[in-house]
């Protein structure tokens, strides 16, 4: 049985980008850039006006100034204005030659073609050419994740096809003789399926496409005819919900190895999620899940969500922040390192951990509303209202 920290590093070594693909701006939301972009011309290109005023000469210590043009946002701004010369300018618009001040118009009074500054220290008002970024400079770097004011940069900067990693394609099986669709009022013996509902809302939360999910009982043979029935090209990893463990209906391992699929560990000294398995067949990858829903909650945050950074080659999200037990966790240590679902609030400007409710890993009644997971280390002793902790912010709910 290895840590979850030893877990994580096998992935990293097992794992490879997926072939990186060029695709529209309006396509490429939330998506892994997987090149460096840099500046094609300096940011501003040109010397540009602040404000709305008057363009003039900083020197030129004229007490009136003659009005010889106007330049709105997009004109060329080509003329060039001497001494005792202005132009009417509006923000955004180009400098005219000879011009290296721009007075604002709240500081001005016009007398017919002439303006009369009323206020004038030092201050250009002028965005000089390149201040922003100059050409060449790198301003997005190869693992950003792309957002809404990535994309806006990335329009600025004449990039409308930028190269990024596709979404992870995902198959997702529940095995199970007792599961039965969550519509269906279950018989004696039966339970309704809430790990594809799960399993399905997590890839998307994490950007990545569910191309197949379906049930299949607790047969050895149907699982492998489960997993082999969609192309082989067409998905990057499998999540099979349940047969991670030893019992004798336990077929995860036995049907991944039956497929050719190279099993990397099959526990984890963790709780919940003891009994997860990480298997690999050339760039293809596979999780068997134990089958409670707490357990597919804190294994998928902890293990799978960094299986499908490694496909997106994306850096490391693991956002543990300190914070402090909003109320007592007053269990017996436990021999494994535990992730306790949690609220996570603001008060008095500090962030507090408020452990939920948790019976069991199958208890989703103390998982709902979780925006943290409370990380508790193996033998701990209980944890007192107010002591520090580290806890992994879940990125969605932020």
């Amino acid at each position: 049985m290895i840590s979850l920290d030893e877990a994580r590093t096998i992935i990293v070594q097992q794992l490879q980008p997926l072939d990186a693909v060029p695709v529209p701006l309006a396509q490429a939301r939330g998506r892994v850039l997987r090149e460096d972009v840099r500046a094609p011309e300096d940011i501003p290109a040109f010397d540009r006006s602040a404000m709305d005023g008057y363009a003039l000469g900083l020197d030129d210590r004229s007490e009136r100034f003659r009005v010889v043009a106007e330049i709105q946002p997009g004109a060329s701004g080509d003329l060039k204005i001497g001494r005792g010369e202005c132009v009417r300018i509006f923000t955004g618009a180009a400098i005219p030659a000879g011009a290296s001040q721009v007075i604002m118009q709240e500081d001005t009074k016009r007398e017919g073609d002439f303006m009369i500054p009323t206020r004038r220290d030092a201050e250009t008002h002028i965005r000089v050419c390149g201040e922003d970024a100059r050409r060449g400079s790198v301003l997005l770097r190869e693992g950003t994740r792309l957002g809404a004011a990535e994309l806006a940069l990335l329009a600025q900067l004449g990039v409308t096809q930028p190269l990024i990693s596709p979404a992870v394609r995902a198959l997702h099986f529940s095995t199970g003789n007792e599961l039965v669709d969550p519509a269906t009022k279950p018989a004696r013996g039966e339970i309704r399926d809430t790990n594809s509902t799960l399993i399905a809302a997590l890839l998307a939360e994490r950007g990545a496409q569910l191309a197949h999910q379906s049930r299949c009982g607790d047969a050895l043979d149907a699982l492998v005819a489960a997993i082999e029935t969609p192309r082989r090209e067409t998905w990057d990893v499998i999540l099979i919900s349940g047969g991670a463990s030893v019992g004798d209906y336990d077929f995860g391992a036995r049907a991944l190895e039956r497929l050719g699929f190279k099993i990397h560990f099959r526990q984890i000294n963790l709780r919940p999620g003891k009994p997860l398995i990480f298997a690999t067949r050339e760039r293809q990858a596979a999780f068997v899940i134990p089958g409670n829903p707490v357990s597919h909650f804190v294994t998928f945050h902890t293990a799978i969500a960094r299986a499908i950074e490694c496909f997106e080659g994306a850096p490391e999200s693991w956002p543990l922040a300190s914070m402090n037990l909003a109320r007592e966790i007053a269990e017996a240590p436990s021999p494994r390192e535990t992730w306790w679902p949690c609220r996570v609030a603001l008060n008095d400007g500090a962030f507090n951990a408020e452990p939920l409710a948790w019976q069991s890993s199958g208890d989703l009644c103390g998982l709902a509303s979780a925006y943290g997971l409370i990380r508790i280390p193996a033998k701990s002793q209980p944890l007192d209202a107010g002591a520090s902790v580290s806890c992994l912010l879940l990125d969605h709910r932020w």
